[in-house]
């Protein structure tokens, strides 16, 4: 087996990885299905951020305990657990989709189910790669998750998009239910022998002051986690709020679909590039990457023309794809494996937190000062964020050893 494809020979691995994009073809048309339904139901920017911030909340609001949770239980455990209560939860969405009984109020609830659990099944993912493979094929791994999971998200979008038109959104959740059920079956055969949790306190708050203690003694954690803090805000808001429904009165729910599959495809055909690309100053990468995500927002603003919008998505994959994996060699080099959940829950706590407040800002924007304004506003923020985060010393002072910086 190549190099490249040199994680897949563990078996541990190979279930989890496989588990992981069953999820994830699921999850690539569920974003567009949901964001449809819920216009559906309520033809509103303001109604769909309600919903999408009642899963965002929840995910950052839990976030650090769920960490916590990761590191102290099995992670493999935790996911499966995880993603069979979200199969339950996004049934019920699809049927009350489907029966045409769903009301803003159910999507919201349901969407907060989601989210608390999104809270433990996010750091519990990221902390499974080290405990399933030796450092030298972990590149490999991250660069191999990254490409499999935009290989399905390339059709996914687009897929749902269609069937959005044709038969409703409610079908599009219901395969994302499905997913979610057949990965835990597939993470119920991942079999790994315990961690060392000798240095667990009695409790999970124990556990959380202990990582958050040793968060701030790297020093560069809160200060990255900050900085991407305000990329995720205005993406979530201009892109994630705005755009579907600036879509839906230019390109339709088909164009978007097309559109936002270009992501996919830069995450997948970037990552063979990134393969060999050393990355010495992984976190000034990472904030220069930043700015790059948000080019979808220029178009946006401007001539929203299928095409542009596909390259401009294609930029932001490309994006996306270099900022993970600079991301995941840092932390996995720097942080030791107990703490590995925590420190990225205390990232994705940061990261996200404000995202609820993009979501719910964006509309009422919108309507003060037109959308293609809030579109260009966002793009001009986050170029100032990137060039001011990336020459700070706590973010170029992080170095990646020889041996993670190349494969």
């Amino acid at each position: 087996m190549s190099g490249r494809l040199s994680p897949l020979a563990t078996p541990a691995f190979r279930y989890f990885f496989l588990g992981q994009v069953v999820n994830r073809v699921g999850s690539s048309m569920s974003g567009v299905a949901l964001a449809f339904a819920v216009l559906e139901v309520s033809d509103s920017a303001s109604a769909l951020g309600w919903v999408l911030a009642a899963w965002s909340v929840p995910s950052v609001a839990f976030m650090l305990f769920g960490g916590a949770i990761a590191d102290r239980l099995p992670r493999a455990v935790v996911l499966r657990g995880c993603n069979l209560i979200q199969g339950v939860a996004q049934t019920v969405t699809a049927g009350l989709v489907l029966s045409g009984h769903a009301e803003i109020w159910h999507l919201v609830v349901l969407q907060f189910v989601a989210g608390t659990v999104f809270a433990v099944s996010y750091p519990a993912f990221l902390g499974m790669v080290p405990i399933l493979l030796p450092v030298a094929e972990r590149k490999a791994a991250i660069l191999l998750i990254g490409q499999a999971q935009s290989a399905v998200g390339i059709i996914g979008p687009a897929v749902s998009g269609l069937l959005v038109a044709t038969v409703g959104p409610g079908w599009a959740l219901a395969v994302d239910a499905t997913t979610y059920l057949v990965a835990a079956g597939l993470l119920s055969l991942v079999r790994l022998p315990p961690g060392d949790r000798s240095g667990a306190r009695p409790s999970v708050v124990g556990d959380f002051v202990a990582g958050w203690t040793f968060a701030r003694q790297l020093g560069w954690v809160i200060p990255a986690a900050s900085a991407s803090l305000v990329f995720n805000a205005l993406v979530s808001g201009a892109i994630g709020v705005l755009g579907p429904t600036i879509a839906a009165d230019t390109i339709g729910s088909e164009g978007w679909g097309i559109a936002r599959s270009g992501e996919a495809v830069g995450i997948f055909v970037t990552a063979f590039f990134l393969a060999r690309v050393p990355l010495r100053v992984p976190l000034r990468t990472i904030m220069i990457a930043f700015a790059f995500w948000c080019v979808p927002m220029l178009v946006l603003g401007t001539h929203v023309n299928v095409w542009l919008l596909t390259a401009s998505f294609f930029v932001a994959g490309a994006a996306l794809s270099l900022l993970d994996l600079a991301w995941n060699l840092t932390v996995q080099e720097k942080v030791p494996e107990e703490m590995l959940s925590r420190i990225m829950s205390i990232d994705g706590f940061f990261s996200f937190v404000a995202t609820p407040i993009g979501q719910l800002a964006v509309g009422p924007l919108a309507v003060a000062f037109g959308a293609g304004r809030v579109q260009i506003g966002c793009f001009v923020l986050a170029v100032l964020v990137a060039a001011f985060a990336a020459t700070r010393r706590t973010i170029t002072a992080v170095r990646l050893a020889e041996t993670s910086a190349s494969a």
